[in-house]
């Protein structure tokens, strides 16, 4: 997460994220500060505990976030991301980084949207990968499969002009439908 937020309910909320904002919990993440790619940031990577298993076979999307202290339901989110795979990534990672928010008290329920930095149009990747470097999902009841299979249309996914190490503006406009 970069040094720059802001989440809109009613008044605008503002997180300057070169710390761990008081209060902020990391869920199966780790959260530190750090100076990457000329800027302060909070580097969020998974435990080894999260990472540990096959992908797609012991997880697919997952509970995996730091839950800020607010109340958010709908909104504008906007913030910088930079997305890299860590060292020892298998080869068909992605770099994945995105947003979790209507996050249930339990932490079972939520929504996300995530970038995949490698299937960005910069890397030019084959078909069908250069239409799937941004994705919706809803943990736990619609993972990416599920949505691939129910809507083979693509909706809930798209290709963006990205690539890996480099910052991404995310802005979600989130609304009841």
């Amino acid at each position: 997460l970069p040094s720059r937020t802001s989440m809109r309910t009613t008044e605008p909320l503002h997180f300057s994220l070169d710390a761990l904002p008081p209060g902020a919990v990391p869920n199966r993440v780790t959260a530190d500060p750090v100076h990457k790619a000329g800027r302060d940031a909070i580097r969020v990577a998974l435990t080894k505990a999260a990472r540990d298993g096959i992908a797609g076979v012991d997880f697919i999307d997952t509970d995996t976030f730091v839950l800020l202290p607010l109340q958010f339901r709908n909104g504008r989110i906007e913030v910088d991301v930079l997305g890299r795979t860590y060292d020892g990534a298998p080869p068909d990672a992605r770099g994945f980084i995105g947003l979790a928010y209507r996050i249930a008290p339990d932490r079972k329920r939520f929504e996300s949207v995530y970038v995949r930095p490698l299937n960005g149009r910069k890397h030019q990747p084959p078909p069908p990968r250069h239409q799937r470097a941004i994705q919706y999902f809803a943990f736990p009841d619609w993972p990416f499969d599920r949505l691939r299979e129910h809507y083979p249309d693509g909706r809930f996914e798209a290709g963006a002009d990205i690539g890996s190490d480099e910052w991404i503006s995310l802005c979600l406009d989130i609304d009841e439908d």
